[in-house]
């Protein structure tokens, strides 16, 4: 049985790498830092996939209904939350009406945050059950969505705040999903193609755009190549993007320059030991 050789390490050595370590580990927040304390801007050219759904929402009527599903929660509002912001403004800009809804319990105190600080910007121009509808949550997950087929009035009877659906101005040409002008879905998991696209806008024949996180994003393309939805925002990219689009630069924006240079940072390290590596490789040959 041939013998095993056992690399031994010197205390000076292995106090040499916990040292490294963390002067590394020290390192990646003074380098996150550096674009925000210097105000470093790295614009970028927004992909198609996100110019689409912006063109899709550019086109719509004055007074057309944008149903949104925020499937997410906090754990996922760093890439989530701007690109609900950026469309929200864009579909307010363009006197657009917002109807907000979710499929994901957690997140519903955050999704009526940016629904309500994103119609403050607008005040006193937008409110409530007139220009916007922010539905809530109800458990159900597809059958919520077949009900809203038939009638959202009836799948939503009152609107988050208590107050009752029908007859709303914003709803007022709107008895079910097929009366919906577009819908936007952000999700970090699970609901765009496993619940709107069979159950929403296959069954019911209106468009849909589609908001991930940027591990997401790879899982949707089939989706946009068969049509089945017209377009991807993903990740802190595709919202920094968007904005851009909106013409409102903000949060995503502001980090991509800190993502950029995080991101510099580590192949810069990946370069350095394998250089070093090389080095030590060497050495030990013409020892």
């Amino acid at each position: 049985m041939p013998e095993t050789a056992i690399t031994t390490v010197s205390d000076a050595e292995l106090r040499w790498q916990l040292m490294i370590r963390r002067i590394i580990h020290l390192l990646l927040p003074i380098v996150v830092m550096v674009p925000f304390l210097c105000e470093i801007d790295m614009p970028g050219k927004p992909s198609p996939l996100v110019k689409q759904i912006y063109y899709d929402l550019e086109a719509l009527e004055p007074g057309s209904v944008v149903l949104f599903s925020l499937d997410f929660d906090p754990g996922s509002q760093a890439e989530l939350a701007p690109m609900t912001v950026a469309a929200l403004r864009q579909c307010f800009k363009n006197d657009l009406h917002p109807i907000v809804m979710t499929h994901w319990f957690s997140g519903l105190g955050l999704h009526k945050r940016l629904l309500e600080e994103t119609a403050e910007e607008f005040a006193p121009d937008k409110k409530s059950g007139r220009d916007y509808v922010l539905l809530g949550f109800r458990p159900g997950g597809q059958s919520v969505i077949l009900s809203m087929g038939d009638s959202i009035t009836g799948a939503f009877d009152k609107d988050y705040y208590g107050k009752i659906t029908e007859g709303m101005d914003a709803l007022k040409d709107v008895d079910s999903l097929r009366d919906i002008d577009y819908a936007l879905v952000l999700s970090a998991g699970g609901t765009i193609d496993g619940m709107w696209i069979p159950y929403g806008s296959d069954r019911y024949g209106f468009p849909i755009g589609a908001g991930c996180t940027a591990v997401m994003a790879p899982d949707l393309y089939p989706f946009e190549q068969s049509k089945q939805i017209t377009g991807i925002i993903g990740g802190l990219r595709g919202a920094a993007d968007y904005e851009v689009l909106v013409g409102a630069p903000d949060d995503a924006t502001s980090a991509m320059a800190a993502q950029s240079f995080a991101h510099l940072y580590i192949i810069g390290l990946v370069i350095v030991a394998n250089i070093e590596e090389f080095v030590r490789k060497r050495s030990k040959k013409r020892e």
